[in-house]
C-alpha cells in the first residue's frame, strides 16, 4: 500500500498533532473541518467532497457524537479506491454501524482506537486498529510517524472494545483523584494525601499492588464496606458530594451479598479467581 495523500476530517488536536508527524515525513496532508480553523504550514483546507476525492486515506477525527452524522456525509464521496478510518472514541456497536454506513462505497473501513492522551504522547500515542486491511494500514501509519500504531484483529469492533474496557479503569481513576483532591484539600490534608499515594504507587510495582487489592477483595469486602461508609459521612461533612465513593460503597455493598465467604477462606492464588466468582455469582443471579 503505497499511499501519501492523506485527509483529516475534523481538525482539532488529534488532526493537527498526527498531521504536523505526517508531513515531516513526507505525506501530502489537507484537512476539512466545519469549524475556521488557523492552518498548519504544509497543510491545505480541503471542502469535502474535494478531500475525499484528492486522498487515499481518510482519517475521521471528529468529537464522538458527530461520528456517525460525518461517515453519512462522506460515504457518497467514498469509492474502493479509498480508505475510510474511523479514529474517534465510540462503542463496537457505534464503530460497526459506521462500517456498515461506509459499506456501499465500497471504500476499505479501519476501526481506529487512540488509548494514549494526546496533549502527554502526541504521535507517539499508542494506538490499535482492526479491519481487514488494518495491518496493512498500521505499517503506512508508522511510516509516516504514528510509530505506536498496532494491528490488532480483522473484526470491526474488536479495538473499540479495548479502548472502551480500559476507560473504565483511565476515566474512573481520573474521576477518582479529582474527587480525593477536592476532599484532601478541604479537610486540609490534600497535600499530604496526595504525596503519600504518589509516593506509595511510585516505590511499589503496579501489579504487585493491583493484584493484591483484587485478591483481598474476596476476604475484605465486608470491613472494607464499613469503611466505605464513613468515608462517605466524612465527605458529606466536608460539603463534597461523594459521587465515585458512593459508587465504591454500593460495589463493596453488592460484594457481600455474593458470599466470598463460603468460599475464600484464605488469600486465592490469582486475582481472576475473585473477579471469575463475582462474575459467576452475577451471571446466576440475572438468570
Amino acid at each position: 500500500m503505497d499511499r501519501k495523500r492523506i485527509g483529516f476530517i475534523g481538525f482539532g488536536e488529534v488532526g493537527r498533532t498526527f498531521s504536523k508527524e505526517m508531513t515531516s515525513r513526507g505525506a501530502e496532508v489537507f484537512y476539512y473541518d466545519i469549524v475556521d480553523k488557523k492552518p498548519e504550514e504544509g497543510i491545505g483546507f480541503l471542502p469535502l467532497p474535494a478531500l475525499i476525492e484528492a486522498c487515499d486515506i481518510i482519517l475521521s477525527t471528529v468529537t464522538t457524537d458527530l461520528a456517525q452524522e460525518v461517515a453519512q456525509k462522506a460515504v457518497s464521496f467514498l469509492n474502493s479506491k479509498k480508505m475510510y478510518a474511523d479514529m474517534n472514541s465510540t462503542s463496537p456497536s457505534v464503530k460497526i454501524r459506521i462500517a456498515e454506513i461506509v459499506r456501499p462505497s465500497q471504500a476499505e473501513f479501519i476501526e481506529g482506537a487512540i488509548l494514549s492522551a494526546i496533549g502527554e504522547a502526541g504521535a507517539r500515542a499508542t494506538i490499535l486498529v482492526s479491519g481487514k486491511e488494518a495491518e496493512s494500514f498500521s505499517g503506512v501509519m508508522n511510516r509516516f510517524g504514528l510509530v505506536n500504531m498496532k494491528y490488532l484483529s480483522p473484526n470491526i469492533g474488536d479495538a473499540s472494545r479495548v479502548k472502551m474496557v480500559r476507560s473504565i479503569f483511565s476515566k474512573g481513576v481520573e474521576c477518582l483523584l479529582l474527587e480525593m483532591l477536592i476532599a484532601g484539600k478541604r479537610a486540609g490534608v490534600g497535600d499530604y494525601v496526595w504525596k503519600d499515594i504518589v509516593d506509595f504507587m511510585t516505590g511499589h510495582p503496579f501489579d504487585k499492588v493491583a493484584e493484591n487489592w483484587i485478591k483481598t477483595h474476596a476476604l475484605a469486602c465486608e470491613r472494607r464496606y464499613h469503611e466505605m461508609v464513613q468515608v462517605v459521612e466524612t465527605l458529606k461533612e466536608l460539603h463534597v458530594e461523594p459521587v465515585m465513593t458512593r459508587g465504591t460503597v454500593d460495589f463493596f455493598q453488592r460484594s457481600r451479598s455474593l458470599g466470598f465467604s463460603r468460599v475464600f477462606h484464605t488469600k486465592p492464588e490469582h486475582f481472576w479467581d475473585v473477579s471469575n466468582f463475582m462474575e459467576e455469582k452475577l451471571d446466576d443471579e440475572r438468570k
